[in-house]
C-alpha cells in the first residue's frame, strides 16, 4: 500500500511541474539558480520515481535516491512557509504550510519501509 501511495504522489507531483512550471520555479529559494529547469528536472525525477513505484520496478538504492530527493527538495517547503506572500500564498493559513514540512520525514520513513 505504501508502494501504491509513494508512487501516485511522485506521480502527480511530476505531471505538476508540467502542468505548472512558473508556480514550482517561484517556490525555489532565491539562491539557486535556473529555477525553471530545476521546475523541469524535479518533474521527471518525480515521474520516474512514481512510475518505478507504481511499476513495483525498484532496488534500494533507488528508494534511498528517491529519500535524498525529497530532502534536496525540503528547501522549497520551507520558502513557501517563510515567503507566502510574496509567493502569492496568502490564501493558504500559515498553519498549513507549517504542517506540511514534516510531510517529508513521514515520506521518507514510508520509502524506507519499502527497502529489502
Amino acid at each position: 500500500m505504501k508502494r501504491l501511495i509513494m508512487g501516485t504522489v511522485f506521480t502527480v507531483a511530476g505531471i505538476a511541474h508540467f502542468r505548472k512550471p512558473e508556480k514550482f520555479a517561484n517556490i525555489t529559494p532565491g539562491f539557486i539558480p535556473f529555477k525553471t529547469f530545476i521546475a523541469y528536472f524535479t518533474g521527471v525525477l518525480e515521474l520516474v520515481f512514481g512510475i518505478l513505484l507504481l511499476a513495483g520496478k525498484i532496488r534500494n538504492w533507488q528508494l534511498s535516491g528517491m529519500q535524498k530527493f525529497l530532502w534536496a527538495v525540503f528547501p522549497a517547503n520551507i520558502y513557501m512557509y517563510t515567503h507566502r506572500e510574496k509567493l502569492g500564498l496568502s490564501h493558504l493559513p500559515k498553519w498549513a504550510l507549517l504542517a506540511r514540512l514534516p510531510l517529508q520525514n513521514l515520506m521518507s520513513r514510508m520509502l524506507e519501509d519499502l527497502k529489502r
